[in-house]
């Protein structure tokens, strides 16, 4: 296991912004295979009149494809790893693949706490997604248990939770941004005779998948920060 024995940096909220924008162009084309791979699944798990069995089967391959789309983002994020997608992106799934359980039950554990607090007035909930922020990050890169990923994530952010939360905001927004000018496109797809529909999920699909990876890229940012001794300075943009 990886030594954390490292103290807790600060937050700097706009950095960890800015070097997420950084890694997301010095590695653009293999962050858009993986957001691809994640609108693929996304797609399977929300096609129309499933039910039943394929809808089973469309859930697992969207927790699979989603984990290890995670696991791609966060490995890209923190090392070399993605600078030529076309030769390096099958590998890199190869390499993910056995920490596949221990991320994804990582991030089912976060899940299930976070919404279990969300019924009690939701400020817990809000507390406990706050606290287990970079459960996951330390699940890949840490090679923790899920429960250590979690008490690790607990012990990096104590502390910087308001700025975490600050964060998670940004983080939020910045979704909903996107997701809301993806709009405009997956309605003009939609008025394609007999394939508009299809065309309109497309659009959506690609667009939640490429969301989904700059988010896991920022919360790696913010995992490495945290994780820094106080002290040390926040390492160079990347470009």
């Amino acid at each position: 296991m990886t030594d954390t024995s490292m103290g807790t940096g600060k937050l700097n909220v706009g950095g960890v912004f800015n070097q997420a924008l950084a890694t997301l162009q010095s590695k653009l084309l293999f962050f858009v295979f993986t957001g691809l791979m994640l609108g693929v699944a996304d797609l399977a798990l929300n096609r129309p009149g499933s039910g039943g069995l394929l809808t089973a089967v469309g859930l697992v391959l969207a927790l699979v494809v989603g984990t290890v789309g995670q696991i791609l983002a966060v490995r890209a994020t923190s090392g070399p790893l993605g600078a030529d997608a076309g030769t390096e992106f099958v590998p890199a799934i190869q390499a993910a693949l056995p920490k596949l359980a221990p991320v994804l039950l990582t991030s089912l554990l976060v899940g299930i706490l976070v919404g279990l607090g969300s019924l009690f007035l939701l400020i817990p909930g809000l507390i406990l997604g706050v606290m287990f922020f970079v459960a996951t990050v330390a699940c890949v890169l840490e090679d923790h248990s899920p429960l250590e990923a979690l008490k690790r994530s607990r012990e990096l952010t104590l502390g910087n939770r308001w700025r975490v939360f600050g964060l998670l905001v940004i983080l939020t927004l910045t979704a909903l941004g996107v997701l809301l000018l993806t709009m405009v496109p997956a309605a003009i797809a939609g008025v394609v005779p007999g394939l508009g529909a299809l065309l309109a999920r497309i659009v959506t699909s690609a667009a939640e998948g490429l969301v989904t990876v700059f988010l896991a890229i920022m919360v790696t940012h913010a995992f490495l920060e945290l994780r820094r001794p106080k002290g040390e300075a926040a390492p160079a943009s990347l470009i």
